[in-house]
């Protein structure tokens, strides 16, 4: 078993019977040219270089109080530089990206993390972009959970509160998100317009795993209850 799986594995087991029965857990190899700003259906590029690929979108089962968590691994090259993990790396000191059409920027030190965005469903192209969400410094990377909202890019990294040590971090769902998108902020420098995804390489590993929340469990766990009287 990997070291990614054995994480998930671990944190879905922590729940007890009832949560592995309802989480949700899976894996996604993000190429590091997965496009975040076209969330699964597009891939925009206003700066030029490039739209790269489509990012893998995952369809999440509906619920209320979920909270993901990630494990990923791997390497990522930008424009013939060194390599950087899921963290990011110092292609560039910081990242300032601009949104696009409904998904909203990205703003973060360091350069080539691996993020997410949430989504709700149906047509979202005619919405505006929220606010960018705020990583002032590394130390903001280091939390133990965040809640990102509807189209807000979040920095997922490789989901440890430190680079590769640390404990698992959590991430509250949008109680109206039908799909997680997973991929890389980039543009020519980092910086102003997405784009240039053409030159990059290699991509991450990533593991994931949606949780209800105790509450989701326990009314799951008395509709079951409530169907076996029914029955009797």
């Amino acid at each position: 078993m990997s070291i990614a799986l054995s994480r998930v594995v671990c944190v879905v087991a922590l729940g007890g019977l009832s949560s592995a029965a309802l989480a949700q857990n899976g894996f996604s190899f993000v190429n590091a040219q997965a496009n975040i700003f076209g969330y699964g259906i597009a891939t925009p590029a206003p700066a030029g270089g490039g739209g790269g690929q489509l990012a893998p979108a995952i369809n999440l089962t509906p619920g209320f109080g979920r909270v993901a968590t990630f494990s990923a691994a791997g390497q990522a090259g930008w424009a013939n530089q060194p390599f950087n993990g899921p963290d990011g790396g110092s292609f560039s000191s910081t990242t300032n990206l601009l949104g696009v059409g409904p998904i909203s920027g990205y703003a973060a030190p360091l350069s080539g993390h691996l993020v997410g965005v949430f989504i709700e469903a149906g047509d979202i192209s005619a919405l505006s972009a929220p606010g960018t969400l705020s990583y002032p410094n590394l130390a903001s990377f280091q939390q133990s959970s965040y809640a990102p909202g509807l189209r807000q890019v979040f920095f997922i990294g490789d989901g440890l509160t430190g680079t590769g040590s640390g404990s698992a971090q959590t991430f509250a769902v949008p109680d109206g998100a039908s799909q997680l998108v997973l991929g890389i902020a980039d543009g020519f420098g980092f910086a102003g317009s997405p784009g240039f995804y053409g030159d990059n390489v290699g991509g991450y590993e990533t593991a994931y795993a949606i949780i209800p929340a105790p509450g989701a469990m326990a009314a799951f766990a008395l509709a079951g209850l409530g169907a076996l009287r029914r029955r009797r």
